[in-house]
């Protein structure tokens, strides 16, 4: 585990080290996960469908501020790397970048185990979100990549080559997808203002990091970052709610009656 794995688990375990069993956590069994999982990917894909509009504002601004980005800083920012080369930042850049790679896997399994062979759910808990996270992230990363086949950096095409299905793949940035899933998870459970500026430091580290060393452009980090934010908050929220047996239905009905009309409101919890 490198050094920036090693300090986010520091900064955790005082913030679990009380935690104590709860019931309601059999979802986070090694045996349920698949299930888990794929619950979790059947809601996040159809949940497009069910979005309000300020939902799609949101998106729609997120979008904004990638394209903007792009064209702002992408060619500035590598440019700015190119002539200011340091071995050693980049060695640095390669070390931190781990965290948003096998690095983070490493990390999240052995959160899990420890954390299962202490009794300790609710950290157990954070660090199954934290890879049904990571998973969901890195695979619409992954598809993102696959369609939109930007070339990196490195290969010194400029910023605006674009050959979708060519197996370009700087668009969006997985590292950063993966490194903002973790953070997002593990602000959501530890509530914990240190915590979360913990978290969200390192994944934005991870970010710099693959700008340092000409993986991505500035706009692949930012919609990395989004994507994984975004995507980490989802699944604290639905599996959240499977673990509380809290998840609710609504149902709405006409109501038809001589001199009256109007609409009758079912919730069960």
């Amino acid at each position: 585990m490198n050094r920036a794995g090693a300090f986010l688990m520091f900064c955790l375990l005082p913030g679990f080290a009380r935690a104590q069993e709860a019931p309601g956590f059999q979802v986070d069994r090694l045996p349920a996960l698949p299930g888990l999982l794929w619950d979790d990917t059947r809601v996040l894909v159809q949940a497009p469908g069910d979005w309000s509009g300020r939902q799609w504002t949101e998106v729609a601004l997120g979008a904004a501020a990638v394209v903007a980005t792009g064209f702002a800083l992408d060619h500035a920012v590598d440019q700015a790397v190119l002539r200011n080369p340091s071995p050693s930042l980049n060695n640095a850049a390669k070390n931190m970048a781990q965290l948003g790679g096998a690095g983070g896997l490493v990390l999240i399994g052995g959160g899990y185990l420890g954390s299962s062979l202490l009794g300790k759910d609710q950290a157990r808990a954070m660090w199954v979100d934290a890879g049904i996270a990571t998973v969901l992230a890195r695979g619409t990363a992954f598809a993102a990549q696959m369609v939109v086949g930007r070339a990196v950096p490195s290969d010194n095409q400029g910023s605006s080559r674009f050959r979708p299905f060519s197996g370009d793949d700087s668009f969006p940035s997985g590292h950063a997808s993966q490194a903002f899933a973790m953070a997002s998870v593990i602000a959501l459970h530890a509530d914990s203002p240190w915590v979360s500026a913990a978290a969200y430091g390192l994944a934005g580290l991870v970010g710099l990091a693959r700008l340092e060393t000409r993986d991505h452009f500035s706009s692949d980090v930012l919609a990395g970052a989004l994507i994984g934010t975004g995507i980490g908050r989802a699944v604290v929220r639905m599996d959240q709610g499977r673990r509380l047996g809290t998840r609710a239905e609504i149902r709405f009905a006409p109501v038809l009656a001589p001199g009256f009309r109007g609409l009758s409101v079912m919730a069960k919890f």
